[in-house]
């Protein structure tokens, strides 16, 4: 059996990184498209489309150079560079992929997130052969971080055309061709100004914190439309949907795979201590960026039929409406959507179950209930409550109450059954209409209870 020489040896590092990177993704696509699953083969097809169009970006660039079209190092030109010569360039080349998939598997679209997902797989596909140029040419040590920030950019920003360019079809929200232009042209800036900020030092070594800004807000961008696409579904199911837990554990997983490799390409070259140092080095860089990340991703607004305005947001926010996820030096932060504890409540939605006191000091419940979550709410700064019917224990009368998930203290009983706060508002008739502006601190907190399926 002929040797490998040192290229093909050197190759293999790009490929395992490649191939694992496009695995992270698909992955968490194949997760996120929990009401109606999307075949194997046709995720394959899209991500080949995706991985054949930057031959056309290609041959677009090699026109740029022909007419002196390039970065040059002045400020002016590189940032209109960066704009429509990168950013224009490759937004075009993956949308027109991104039609050719639909076309291909216009069958296969069936619901509003199938648009997304076919979106992000020819994106996928995109940065793959990218990022495959980018570790032949600069060493596998980048791949971590390709595949984390740029891969996903590049998903993002696909992401924001389709969307708007199937907006109205979907949601029946604004002018078709004004959502296109709008949501083009947000793409296309985002991904030119993530690229400029990257080389172009133009507040000094902090600048490409204006990257991650970017970035940032891209994923919130990208969340929330896919929050708005689940929502109207044609095939929703709480009771389904309420299983969509814990998305970044395969994330994580393939992300620990990545450092693997990193790691292996680093011990072969340059030895232990190297690459032990790089490892070390990539996540203290990149660690608080990807846990934000694995955070934010993980994280839904669902609601059935609800469509919540895109809004221009960073991942995490101070909150002070007793939801934080954790506390830092003593200020409560919140990553934005609904945590583990918020998100259980669903798989009781439209059931008949039980309530029970928490503490035997209750006062209004004070031993088991027959009850009822009518309807979910988000008040102002996204606080979760339900509307809980709870039958009396003496007639067929019922009593309407809020109800709020604890997000912190005692959240469960044993482990299984989700404790939650029983709130009223003053003016009941006109909670509704006012639910969305309402402060989470305008309710008035009663007594704390816990859920059991009837």
């Amino acid at each position: 059996m002929p040797m490998l020489n040192s290229y093909q040896v050197y190759l293999i590092f790009p490929i395992l990184g490649a191939i694992a990177g496009a695995m992270l993704w698909l992955s968490y696509f194949k997760r996120l498209d929990i009401l109606q699953h999307e075949r194997i083969i046709d995720l394959c097809v899209a991500f080949i489309i995706g991985y054949l169009t930057p031959s056309l970006a290609l041959w677009i660039y090699k026109y740029h150079e022909s007419i002196g079209f390039n970065f040059n190092g002045h400020l002016i030109n590189d940032f209109l560079y960066s704009i429509f010569g990168v950013g224009l360039t490759e937004e075009l080349v993956k949308l027109s992929g991104v039609f050719i998939a639909i076309a291909v598997l216009r069958k296969r679209v069936d619901e509003p997130i199938d648009y997304l997902i076919f979106a992000g797989v020819v994106a996928l596909g995109f940065s793959v052969r990218e990022n495959f140029i980018y570790y032949n040419n600069y060493g596998s040590q980048i791949i971590t971080g390709r595949t984390l920030i740029s891969c996903l950019t590049h998903i993002i920003n696909t992401s924001i055309c389709v969307y708007g360019i199937y907006r109205f079809k979907i949601f029946r929200k604004g002018n078709v061709y004004l959502n296109s232009i709008v949501a083009f042209t947000i793409a296309v800036s985002s991904h030119g100004l993530f690229d400029f900020f990257l080389t172009q030092p133009i507040i000094g070594k902090i600048t490409p914190f204006l990257s991650t800004l970017v970035y940032l807000v891209g994923i919130n961008f990208w969340i929330q439309m896919i929050n708005n696409c689940i929502n109207y579904s044609p095939f929703f199911n709480y009771q389904k949907i309420s299983t969509l837990t814990k998305l970044y554990v395969s994330v994580l997983c393939w992300y620990v795979i990545l450092l693997a490799i990193e790691f292996s390409y680093g011990l072969y070259y340059k030895g232990y201590i190297f690459a032990l140092k790089d490892i070390v080095k990539n996540v203290l860089k990149e660690g608080v960026l990807i846990s934000i990340v694995l955070l934010r991703i993980d994280r839904l607004k669902i609601n059935k039929r609800k469509y919540f305005p895109i809004k221009i947001q960073i991942p995490v926010y101070i909150t002070g409406n007793d939801d934080e996820d954790f506390k830092l030096l003593g200020i409560p932060i919140k990553i934005r959507g609904e945590n583990r504890r918020e998100f259980r409540f669903l798989e009781y939605m439209g059931k008949e179950i039980y309530i029970y006191p928490v503490s035997s000091e209750n006062k209004i419940i004070t031993e088991a209930h027959r009850a009822r979550l009518l309807k979910k709410y988000f008040l102002k700064n996204d606080v979760v409550t339900y509307l809980i019917e709870i039958a009396s224990e003496f007639d067929d009368h019922k009593e309407i109450y809020l109800l709020k998930p604890l997000s912190h203290s005692i959240t469960s009983i044993d482990d299984s059954y989700p404790v939650g706060t029983l709130m009223e508002y003053e003016n009941p008739s006109a909670f509704h209409k006012e639910h969305e502006t309402l402060p989470y601190k305008k309710l008035k907190s009663i007594e704390q209870i816990y859920l059991i399926h009837k």
